[in-house]
């Protein structure tokens, strides 16, 4: 007995401590969307550089400066889709323009908000991927410029060199290489410039244990070091400028979740990497703070794709507010049992619920698809 006893507490200890593996079912599928807190203050005290095995990352201390959501979403919802194929047409595509779209992604990726590329803006950048069992390619980028009326207009750049993201499955001391290269030509919409992307990107599985940050302890992570050795070059007015620069992004992995629960992002120079920028998962919402003394308000279905049903107890008359995570009002509505949010874009959104005199409110977050 005592034997059995011994052994099992072996295979508990053994297992409490086995690395993890991350699989292409583990990585996001279609529309995925993953709450997250950014930080940019106070990161000089932390510490990115810890590898090994059974590894602890504490991270409690960290800020929440704002709040914002990672999130993937299907190619043809993506908002590139017809972009992409308009200009297959004109460059001779044909009817092949749709198989070609179909054959290059089946997710897309979004890698930030907006980017400055020295002389322009480049707005809700996203990779469109293909994603197999073994590998997440990069094929097409879809972005946003503003033209000379500054209107902004979706454009694409099919990859010359396509970046082979990751491979699948990856656990620790796990490593990958891959070139990549597009470059956009912005005549087409009155602008004299040519956009150029090249890098060399390389990263490595250099850890894997526990992750702890502020909201949760993710116990089985996987930690990713990727480097990229990347030069943008633009061409404006026939005057050629270019920054060579090598960014440095840290990820944790956790099989539980479709993306990265934390991402670090910095430039290295001369050897020494500085963070500029932090995201963990997280559902709390950046100044907002939740109180249910109204009575009982439920909102469903969460996440929602078109409508947002309220069903609540209190008796008093009511007033729904929808806001984006960052606090800006979207509409209001009056006792209502339902909410349409069909033309909201994808993300993490708030319903407030006050009574009328506004002495008792509630809030309520819910993912739009």
């Amino acid at each position: 007995m005592k034997n059995i006893y011994t052994l099992l507490l072996s295979v508990g200890f053994l297992c409490s401590y086995s690395q993890s593996t991350f699989t292409s079912t583990n990585y996001a599928s279609g529309n995925y969307t993953l709450p997250m807190t950014t930080v940019s203050t106070g990161l000089l005290t932390q510490n990115f550089d810890t590898t090994g095995a059974n590894i602890t990352w504490d991270y409690s201390t960290l800020g929440m400066d704002f709040s914002g959501t990672r999130y993937t979403m299907s190619p043809s919802s993506s908002g590139y889709q017809a972009t992409f194929i308009a200009q297959c047409i004109l460059a001779g595509g044909g009817f092949t323009c749709l198989s070609k779209w179909n054959t290059l992604t089946n997710i897309g990726v979004v890698d930030i908000d907006s980017l400055d590329a020295f002389v322009f803006t480049l707005y809700d950048v996203m990779t469109l991927a293909k994603k197999s069992t073994n590998t997440l390619v990069g094929n097409v980028k879809g972005l946003k410029v503003k033209d000379t009326n500054s209107l902004t207009v979706p454009v694409v750049a099919e990859y010359s060199e396509s970046d082979t993201l990751l491979t699948f499955p990856f656990t620790y001391l796990d490593s990958g290489k891959s070139y990549g290269s597009w470059g956009l030509d912005l005549f087409s919409i009155g602008q004299n410039i040519q956009y150029n992307v090249t890098y060399f990107r390389n990263w490595k599985v250099e850890g894997y244990g526990t992750l702890i940050t502020p909201y949760q302890t993710h116990s089985n992570v996987l930690k990713v070091k990727t480097t990229l050795d990347q030069i943008d070059s633009v061409v404006f007015f026939g005057t050629p400028l270019g920054l060579p620069r090598k960014i440095v992004e840290y990820t944790w992995y956790d099989p539980n979740f479709g993306l990265p629960v934390m991402r670090a992002e910095g430039l290295e120079v001369l050897g020494f990497t500085t963070i500029n920028t932090i995201q963990y998962y997280d559902t709390r919402i950046v100044g907002v703070t939740e109180n249910t003394s109204i009575g009982k308000t439920t909102i469903f279905p969460n996440p929602a794709t078109n409508v947002v049903h309220i069903k609540t107890t209190n008796e008093e008359p009511m007033i729904y507010q929808v806001l984006t995570i960052h606090g800006k009002l979207l509409l209001t509505q009056e006792d209502s049992s339902s909410i349409d949010v069909s033309s909201f874009p994808a993300g993490l959104y708030v319903v407030k619920a006050s009574t009328r005199n506004g002495k008792s409110t509630s809030t309520h977050k819910f993912i739009k698809n």
